[in-house]
């Protein structure tokens, strides 16, 4: 068993109602399961409010992390975040580079998830949690995957992680104003 200091749950967009979709459910019972193996002292959903909805993710994984026996005293919220990126970011501003972290995601989002990790400098190590739909899960895979190689070639560009969230959520902002999914509009640029 890995030395684990804090668990770090990525958050899912949430479905209308702000329910939980079976990916994130999925991911708390992946990241309740390692804190009974590890004993980590914190638990940290990450997540803030995405459009249309009322609650953030993290605030909603709490919950669901409180109703599977975690108690509450060592769950900490970052609820700020919106991308994966800035999740590790500000995750990283709260717990600094000397905690030995598991990061708990879908398994398609384990390879982004990790690349952003070392991004950041966040001592990290990843625990997918499964997902059951095999063509889904290689399609997810292989899409993050390549927007990972394009934020890895911005970086070398010398573009900063808070520049690429920054042009990121400008993008998801246009998108919103012509009424598509930002999903929809990255996939035509691929």
């Amino acid at each position: 068993m890995e030395k684990t200091d804090v668990i770090i749950v990525l958050g899912h967009r949430l479905l209308p109602g702000n329910l939980p979709s079976d990916d994130l459910k999925r991911r708390i019972d992946r990241a309740v399961a390692l804190w009974r193996e590890t004993g980590a002292p914190l638990i940290m959903p990450c997540g803030g409010l995405t459009h249309e909805r009322e609650r953030t993710e993290a605030e909603v994984m709490k919950e669901m992390l409180v109703e599977r026996g975690v108690p509450e005293d060592i769950i900490q919220l970052e609820d700020k975040s919106r991308v994966t990126l800035e999740n590790m970011l500000n995750a990283f501003d709260l717990i600094g580079p000397d905690k030995r972290v598991a990061v708990v995601s879908s398994d398609y989002h384990m390879d982004m998830a990790m690349n952003d990790c070392r991004a950041v400098g966040l001592n990290a190590y990843g625990v997918g949690a499964e997902t059951p739909d095999a063509a889904y899960r290689d399609a997810m895979r292989e899409r993050l995957n390549s927007f990972a190689q394009k934020q890895n070639e911005m970086r070398a560009q010398g573009v900063t992680n808070r520049q690429m969230i920054d042009m990121f959520m400008q993008r998801a902002k246009e998108a919103h104003a012509k009424g598509i999914r930002l999903e929809d509009e990255l996939q035509k640029r691929q």
